[in-house]
């Protein structure tokens, strides 16, 4: 058993690697090298989400390191090593399953080797690796419980198994926010005041109708957007910066530090905001969906609490996924523009 202070130390030193590789991962994806003459792009858009990178290290979540998996991912399967890129998604998985909705992007892509990689790297972590430790019934019913207690519990009154905290102001996921917004729930189930925002009251049955509408909505914008072929270069990271976007937004439980990963989608607006031509429209919208977003997020340095009530940090993520998926939409990267970088590992 470790001393106290040399655990903290290595968590902090993993947290700290997994941002550095955050960072340049998502450098280099979408500029197709972790050298950029943009220094722009290595603090800008981690310093737009710091207060969040902060809670990280405080509350001690993995949120950063599950961006590094995912990043890692996807510059894995761009350079081919795509079975490789699988596995590095389902050792995310087994930290935090949310990361489990990336799958949907390799079935829709058809990213089949990939696929294989998740499917193999999950079997193997959650089946074979507790071996060493467990008994396979001991196993089996570890899988049981988890599954019942995080993924199959979900009523008016608790996602999962938190209860307090499932519809509060701190969860930013779209399941929340629309059972935060229009059904009568406690805006911070740990306060004595049971304080609400709702706009109307639709019941838990018109609340799950209104996100089953909203959650369809999103995928259908994000298959609208990667209709065509998948997109190269510079567009690849834009596509990906949106699954990682909608990852965060489906998770049951996203609370204020899972938007952590707005780091890859930011650095994306960002490199086209400084490398478009003066008076571009794709310059332009890169603004607007930077300033969009981080005005959002500024909302929570007056008032934290009522701000993320009303959803500013998932809205702050909607607006870069929207402006993202415009972007690709219009075609206005293939004006030559821009530099698409091409990632080679």
């Amino acid at each position: 058993r470790l001393p106290e202070a040399v655990f903290v130390f290595l968590l902090v030193s993993l947290n700290s690697l997994a941002w550095a590789a955050s960072i340049l991962l998502s450098v280099y994806l979408v500029t197709g090298s972790f050298r950029s003459p943009h220094l722009s792009l290595y603090f800008w858009p981690s310093i737009a989400v710091i207060p969040l990178v902060h809670n990280t290290y405080t509350l001690g979540q993995p949120a950063i390191l599950l961006l590094a998996l995912l990043l890692g991912c996807f510059a894995l399967i761009r350079s081919g090593r795509s079975f490789s890129g699988g596995v590095l998604l389902a050792i995310a998985v087994a930290i935090k399953a949310y990361p489990l909705i990336a799958a949907g992007y390799f079935v829709y892509q058809r990213k089949w080797k990939a696929m294989a990689g998740l499917i193999v790297g999950l079997a193997v972590l959650f089946f074979i690796v507790p071996l060493m430790f467990r008994t396979p019934a001991q196993v089996r019913d570890d899988a049981v419980v988890w599954t019942q207690g995080m993924l199959f519990r979900f009523d008016s009154d608790t996602i999962g198994q938190r209860p307090k905290r499932a519809y509060s102001f701190k969860n930013q996921s779209l399941q929340a926010t629309v059972h935060r917004l229009f059904r009568s729930v406690p805006a911070d189930g740990e306060a004595k005041d049971n304080w609400t925002v709702n706009v109307v009251d639709l019941g838990f049955r018109g609340a799950n109708i209104l996100m089953l509408i909203a959650v369809a909505g999103l995928v259908v914008f994000y298959a609208v957007t990667a209709w065509r072929a998948p997109p190269q270069g510079t567009a690849a990271s834009l596509d990906e910066g949106m699954v990682s976007l909608i990852v965060v937004f489906l998770a049951p439980l996203s609370f204020q530090y899972s938007y952590v990963w707005l780091i890859f989608p930011l650095t994306a607006l960002l490199y086209l905001a400084v490398s478009s031509p003066l008076g571009s429209r794709l310059r332009s919208a890169a603004w607007w969906g930077i300033g969009g977003c981080v005005g959002l997020l500024a909302l929570s340095i007056p008032a934290a609490k009522l701000s993320n009530a009303y959803a500013n940090v998932f809205l702050a993520g909607l607006v870069v996924f929207v402006v993202l998926g415009m972007i690709l939409r219009s075609g206005w990267l293939k004006s030559g523009n821009v530099h698409s970088g091409t990632a080679q590992i």
